[in-house]
């Protein structure tokens, strides 16, 4: 970006004078180091103290100093940038002003009015030319040799045995070898940090992954052919020790970034590079029928766009949420009832997905499957086209055939006779009629058909077909998601799934990316506002999974 940099200085006569300097920079530095764009003097402000960035348009100032810089009156560590804004640093004050047309972005750069000289560093400082009668080389080279000693020599004498370590490490007053970490050791290595020979086998040299082997396995890292996914790469290229804050994995989305923004043209993913504005739409996993040459039916999944107008559940279930959820309730046996999406839809324990859905279970309140008005509490078995015609057969057999004196004397026997073979075959024959009208009934008109697909078979054996259902339970295989973290008080079903508004099961009532990042927001925390949570690629999608092969 090219910037102008306008510096206001004061002259002996109190008036106010400028300078102006244009560089082009991705970068501008502030700090007390001499390789700094804006070079301050003074003894409060960090050698390299701040940066100004321009991302997309937007400028943006960051410090890593505990005491931040301070914008409009405001101590900050991160802050946008607009004209008219205030940023003091130390003595020194800069604002951002109008920038001209040659250049992207502009700022003034002056000392501050109240700035006290002992605040400024105008020169080094001179040093005594001895102490004690010791000339400064002489007082120099003492201390490297006493550096040297309690830094190097001494620790070294750890690595002569394992005895002299301990004796070592125990001591308050000895330095050990512990002065060579280069930060604490995670707390997940705490069994094996009391010897550093366990990870560093060889002096001078990095981990090798054998080390890691002893303990770990990478078998999330080799596919079932075992293919390594990361090819030659080092387990310590992404486990970093020694660091602080401690951290064991790599979370930052540029470690998938850097990769996944330019994929090559035979992977077959999309490019991904940040969830707010370098993210593609969702692609969701559905379950769809195809009929076998057995005559039976088959499942395979399909991966579709989710904003494709084509894509559907097919699970071949009839259903209406918006008849289900509607306010004035529904229509049971025991009146009118109020449901809601959590009395068929439950979460799995931790979350994650949701429970199965069936009839048995959430269903059967209000769809009894009863088929005698005046015996409600006989049923026929959900699932089973031949289940339901046996079931109805030995009712109605059991009617014509048992001591019901209405039914059965008057009708097929005699009192005091026995039944004859004619009549058990015609009391059988009839009762198979009468289970063939229920059956056609249920399965036609007020039952079965309203949920299921039902068809005709020409079979006097079995007279229907009905079309097998499976839903799908995960529709982002290769996602991470949890409901119990997304269960707020600010948010319910409905402001994600829209369900009370679907009238077909077909369609597919999962969230587009665009209702996400009403949330969330990029994995960068300064590019959201107030309402986004920052969302790295880590935090839904786990490692490779072995459908992808491995990383070439």
């Amino acid at each position: 970006m090219k910037t102008l940099i306008r510096f206001i200085t004061t002259n002996a006569a109190g008036i106010s004078e400028h300078s102006d300097k244009l560089i082009d920079t991705d970068v501008i530095s502030i700090g007390r180091a001499t390789d700094q764009t804006l070079h301050l003097k003074d003894r409060r402000v960090r050698l390299q103290h701040a940066e100004i960035r321009s991302e997309k348009g937007e400028f943006t100032i960051s410090t890593s100093a505990l005491a931040g810089v301070t914008v409009n009156g405001r101590s900050q560590r991160e802050a946008r940038l607009v004209v008219g804004d205030v940023i003091e640093v130390g003595a020194n004050i800069l604002r951002v002003i109008d920038a001209t047309s040659e250049a992207d972005f502009a700022i003034s750069f002056e000392l501050s009015r109240e700035a006290s000289s002992d605040d400024l560093a105008a020169g080094w400082t001179s040093t005594p030319s001895g102490i004690g009668g010791y000339s400064k080389r002489r007082l120099s080279w003492m201390l490297v040799a006493v550096v040297a000693a309690f830094g190097l020599l001494i620790p070294a004498m750890s690595l002569l045995h394992p005895g002299i370590a301990s004796i070592m490490r125990g001591s308050a007053l000895l330095p050990d070898d512990g002065l060579w970490l280069a930060g604490p050791v995670h707390s997940a290595h705490s069994a094996t940090s009391t010897d550093c020979r366990n990870c560093h086998v060889s002096l001078f040299r990095r981990v090798p992954d054998a080390a890691c082997a002893e303990c770990h396995t990478a078998a999330r890292h080799v596919t079932s052919t075992g293919h390594e996914v990361l090819g030659e790469t080092r387990c310590a290229s992404c486990h970093l020790e020694h660091n602080e804050p401690p951290e064991l994995i790599k979370r930052h989305q540029g470690l998938c970034a850097d990769c996944h923004s330019q994929l090559p043209d035979d992977v077959p993913l999309q490019n991904a590079e940040d969830f707010l504005d370098a993210h593609p739409d969702f692609r969701v996993s559905l379950l769809v029928p195809a009929a076998a040459a057995n005559g039976s039916t088959e499942w395979h999944i399909e991966h579709n766009p989710l904003v494709d107008s084509l894509t559907a559940e097919r699970s071949n279930l009839k259903f209406n949420h918006r008849v289900h959820l509607d306010e004035a309730g529904v229509v049971s046996p025991d009146g009118r009832r109020v449901l809601e999406c959590s009395e068929c839809h439950q979460a799995e324990t931790g979350g994650a997905r949701m429970q199965p859905i069936s009839m048995d279970e959430h269903c059967v309140g209000c769809h009894t499957l009863s088929f005698d008005a005046d015996d409600p509490s006989r049923r026929v078995p959900h699932g089973d086209v031949a289940g339901v015609l046996q079931a109805l057969v030995e009712y109605y057999s059991a009617r014509l055939l048992g001591s019901d004196p209405d039914a059965v004397e008057q009708r097929v026997r005699r009192p005091g006779q026995a039944l004859s073979r004619a009549d058990r075959d015609r009391a059988a024959a009839e009762a198979r009629v009468q289970a063939l009208t229920v059956a056609e009934d249920l399965f036609e008109r007020r039952a079965c058909v309203n949920c299921h697909e039902v068809s005709s078979t020409g079979d006097d054996t079995m007279p229907w077909k009905v079309e097998p259902v499976r839903l799908t339970t995960s529709f982002f295989p290769h996602a991470n998601f949890s409901h119990a973290a997304h269960d707020t008080e600010v948010t319910n079903c409905d402001s994600c799934h829209n369900a009370s508004a679907s009238e077909s099961s077909t369609d597919v009532l999962i969230p587009g990316i665009d209702s996400c990042r009403d949330c969330h927001g990029s994995g960068i925390a300064r590019r959201n506002n107030a309402s986004q949570a920052p969302s790295t690629c880590i935090m839904c999608h786990s490692f490779h999974f072995e459908a992808k092969g491995p990383y070439r």
